[in-house]
């Protein structure tokens, strides 16, 4: 009888997942399948060892954001995992002036700090050479971030804080 109760009970919670599937959108179901969700320190670790990088969802509350300008001359906006960018457990996203313009980031970033962010797209860990030694170690000649892009409006969704 304690067979029939497992089989019951996990009969229903098949039924429930599968029913739970069927409520999402095929999109849906398909971008959690290509992008599977890590948290950001499991990002900076993954990376560590996967030099092309990998595609993923992540969550996480911004500690710190700007504006720099890459290249082109147009803004890009940075959201950071840590309050020290250079800080290498830190997560920090690219989110491409085309893109920040559909996210309605026109106003300052640092507006953003506190919110919660959740990000899909290809994740890499980035050399980045200093000049006369980084800011961590005057001797040293590079350090590493893990880098992560959005390069498309839908790639990224931010949300105001919860209320306490």
């Amino acid at each position: 009888s304690a067979f029939r109760i497992s089989r019951f009970v996990a009969s229903v919670l098949l039924g429930f997942g599968f029913g739970l599937l069927a409520v999402l959108p095929a999109s849906a179901q398909d971008k959690a399948a290509e992008y599977p969700a890590h948290t950001p320190e499991e990002l900076v670790a993954m990376t560590a060892h996967t030099p092309a990088g990998l595609k993923a969802s992540v969550t996480f509350v911004v500690r710190k954001a700007d504006v720099g300008k890459k290249g082109t001359g147009r803004d890009h906006v940075f959201l950071d995992s840590m309050e020290d960018y250079r800080d290498p457990h830190s997560l920090n996203v690219n989110v491409f002036p085309h893109s920040a313009e559909r996210l309605h980031l026109n106003g300052d970033p640092k507006d953003l700090v506190g919110k919660s962010v959740t990000v899909s797209g290809v994740v890499r860990r980035v050399r980045i050479h200093c000049q006369n030694g980084c800011p961590q170690d005057a001797s040293a000649g590079h350090y590493y971030q893990t880098q992560m892009y959005v390069r498309e409006g839908d790639d990224a969704q931010i949300e105001e804080p919860a209320e306490k």
